[in-house]
């Protein structure tokens, strides 16, 4: 299963009853249809188990190059920092039980249970990488702006530590090229960003997918249903890595005998699970810009679902 694919089973979307016909309408458990995977690096090789440390050290650099006259050196020297980071790997697992009776009575109610066991994966690890874009802190890594115009996106830009627009390339994801910065914005924000930028907000074919909204300063904006209310997280997919030790694995429990045993009593039990950890792994890839609405939010989102 690739890493990305939630789905474990498909739905029927019609079936008879009593002669008749009942559609099936599943509710739309997505907290945000936006997938983040596409919005950081993706990194295979974790090795453990849930619970084990991994420490991801950062490194940084300071210090120029300076004229020197003869006789005259340096006075001061190139410096290096390094900042360690400990992660702890997680098993995300959520569980699924029915009975032989609920399967023959309602296939589709259990159809509509196992899907969700992919979406709650889905929700849970977009939840976690979207919390470590929004843990880039200090006066660097954050702006305060008044309104989602243009301004404030070029001067969000000119925090990321980043070449020119021009000379940076465009990765591919899912066959479609996802431009080098983009901005996750809510439902408010969108909405205020549109009234804003009027013709200013371009869109591109080329980068349509999932939540793009249009272009502005060399700046892709996609709808995050459920991104925090008066924040808009601008950067790359260099800030945030996600180290996958395995996809998404489904495990069907074998029943267990005796007077109370799953067999007895005609339960089945799903479970599915994903180990990985989510880690800010460039603070200068990622700005959060602060909207005037954020100081009046404790905590809100945009809306109920990611």
């Amino acid at each position: 299963m690739a890493i990305t694919d939630y789905s474990i089973t498909s739905l029927a979307s019609v079936v008879t009853k009593q002669q008749g016909f009942v559609s099936n309408e599943i509710e739309d458990t997505y907290l945000s249809h936006l997938d983040l995977n596409g919005f950081c690096t993706v990194d295979n090789s974790l090795q453990g188990v849930p619970g084990d440390i991994r420490t991801i050290d950062v490194y940084g650099a300071s210090g120029t190059a300076v004229d020197v006259a003869e006789g005259y050196g340096n006075t001061s020297s190139i410096s290096t920092t390094l900042t360690p980071k400990r992660y702890q790997i997680k098993c995300a697992q959520d569980w699924f039980r029915y009975s032989d009776e609920a399967l023959m009575r309602d296939p589709i109610a259990v159809q509509t249970g196992l899907n969700h066991m992919g979406i709650a994966l889905f929700n849970k690890v977009n939840a976690d990488i979207y919390g470590q874009m929004k843990s880039a802190t200090g006066d660097s890594h954050t702006l305060s702006a008044n309104k989602p115009d243009f301004n404030a996106f070029v001067d969000a830009v000119s925090k990321l530590a980043i070449q020119d627009q021009a000379g940076e390339d465009a990765m591919d994801a899912q066959r479609r090229v996802l431009p080098t910065v983009f901005a996750l914005l809510g439902k408010a924000e969108i909405a205020a960003a549109r009234k804003e930028l009027k013709d200013e907000l371009k869109y591109v074919e080329a980068y349509a997918r999932t939540g793009y909204v249009g272009t502005v300063a060399g700046v892709n904006l996609y709808y995050k249903q459920d991104a925090t209310t008066g924040i808009i997280m601008v950067g790359t997919r260099q800030a945030v890595t996600v180290f996958n030790k395995t996809g998404v694995n489904v495990e069907y429990a074998a029943r267990n005998g005796g007077e109370s045993g799953t067999a007895n009593i005609r339960m089945n039990d799903v479970y599915a699970r994903k180990y990985y950890i989510a880690a800010l792994t460039d603070e200068d890839q990622m700005v959060k810009m602060i909207l005037p609405t954020a100081s009046g939010a404790t905590g809100a989102t945009g809306a109920t679902g990611a």
